[in-house]
């Protein structure tokens, strides 16, 4: 049911901003049409109420929600605006779905009441499902996978009954852009570009293992070749055979809420991995309780001269997501927290925490070193760790053999 008030002359440069959307859509050739009899020519209807489907929609249900529960005491949190925080109740808001985080009890019992008497909500008890990933409850952990959502990309790009591999992507398969050798015009580019999408939402999902070979082929939406048909095929077929693979998040019932939270983050870089522009990658994992929750690669945006300063600029980039964590942390209630930052590069160790100007890193843009005034204030803590003990060694490069194999088990367990 559409409301509607007075009408507008049709000038749509006057008309509020629903009405201004009403006006988009009709001149996109989708016709939005007034019942009949109230139709005017030269004039339109003002929308009351958003419609289900406009760009506009989601912020105003957003709004509305949070409108609604702030005067009870529910706060927007700064890490993200999507959580909402009241004492030990948190309510995580994607569109029209609500995710409620607490301990089960009276409270949170009030919160459902409060909510069904401004909204039509549907219980659906306890989450066991979100966004497509399954939240598994066991006896000894919260096991997170995404095995169902495989076997729909599998089935949809018709490799469900291919042969599994037992490694994202062989380490003799060089990628690089096409050329004038290499180009094929009968490749298929809208279907590499929706294969790739479909892996993205895996990477961010559950599978940090795929994180770098994925980040690697959406390089080339806009000019894929055979080539890299093949790479992106051999993702498919690793996810087929690692489908059952989950994300583990142990408990303990001995937990109590005084102890102290760790956050260790891992980063690394392959300096000059790009073998089209010579760039480095970023890569970086983080543990909060030795549990993953946030890993990212990322080509960097120049070129690095030498090893210490591509690490230096992964650092960097890892940083700014480090300090994001930590006060997201604090937002939740957790101000004690032991938390560091580990890189495996002597070079980007010493620059981080020494200000000497030397031959390789004078040149260094000063955006980099904002490493080291943090570090130097007390902010964050920079540690050193060796390449076979840095999570961060997957979401760089290409491994494959019992290095793949025991970061994988580090990192998902």
């Amino acid at each position: 049911m559409i409301a509607l008030s007075a009408y507008h002359h049709w000038r749509p440069q006057q008309l509020d901003i629903k009405a201004a959307f009403l006006y988009g859509i009709l001149t996109k050739d989708i016709y939005m049409q007034l019942p009949e009899g109230s139709r005017i020519d030269g004039m339109c209807g003002k929308l009351n109420k958003c419609i289900y489907g406009l760009k506009q929609s989601p912020r105003e249900w957003y709004h509305r929600l949070i409108d609604f529960l702030t005067p009870y005491g529910f706060v927007v949190s700064n890490f993200d605006p999507c959580v909402l925080i009241f004492k030990s109740l948190f309510i995580a808001v994607y569109v029209d779905d609500l995710s409620l985080f607490g301990p089960k009890g009276q409270v949170m019992d009030n919160l459902k009441d409060l909510l069904k008497s401004e909204f039509k909500v549907t219980d659906l008890g306890d989450l066991h499902w979100l966004l497509g990933i399954r939240i598994e409850y066991r006896d000894h952990d919260i096991a997170l996978s995404q095995s169902a959502y495989i076997d729909t990309i599998l089935k949809r790009f018709g490799l469900y009954d291919c042969n599994p591999v037992t490694y994202p992507l062989d380490k003799n398969h060089q990628i690089d852009k096409a050329t004038t050798t290499n180009i094929d015009s009968e490749v298929n580019i809208k279907l590499y570009q929706q294969m790739v999408g479909s892996l993205m939402y895996t990477v961010i999902g559950t599978r940090p293992d795929i994180t770098f070979t994925v980040t690697r082929l959406s390089q080339f939406l806009t000019k894929p070749t055979k080539n890299h048909f093949g790479a992106i095929k051999h993702v498919f077929r690793y996810l087929k055979g690692t489908r059952d693979i989950k994300l583990s998040f142990p408990y303990s019932q001995q937990h109590h809420a005084s102890d102290a939270l760790i956050l260790e983050g891992f980063t690394d870089s392959d300096f000059a991995g790009c073998p089209d522009t010579r760039r480095s990658t970023s890569g970086y994992i983080f543990k909060l309780a030795n549990c993953a929750i946030s890993w990212r690669s990322r080509k960097q945006k120049s070129v690095a001269t030498s090893t210490p300063e591509a690490e230096y600029m992964a650092l960097a980039f890892a940083v700014k997501h480090y300090l994001w964590l930590l006060r997201g942390l604090q937002e939740f209630g957790y101000s004690d927290i032991i938390h560091s930052l580990s890189t495996d590069n002597t070079g980007a160790d010493d620059l981080a925490h020494n200000p000497r100007i030397g031959d390789k890193s004078k040149h260094i843009q000063v955006a980099f070193h904002f490493t080291r005034e943090l570090v130097e204030n007390g902010t964050i803590v920079v540690l050193r760790t060796t390449s076979k003990e840095n999570l961060a060694d997957i979401c760089t490069k290409t491994i494959v053999g019992p290095d793949f194999s025991v970061l994988r088990h580090l990192i998902m367990n």
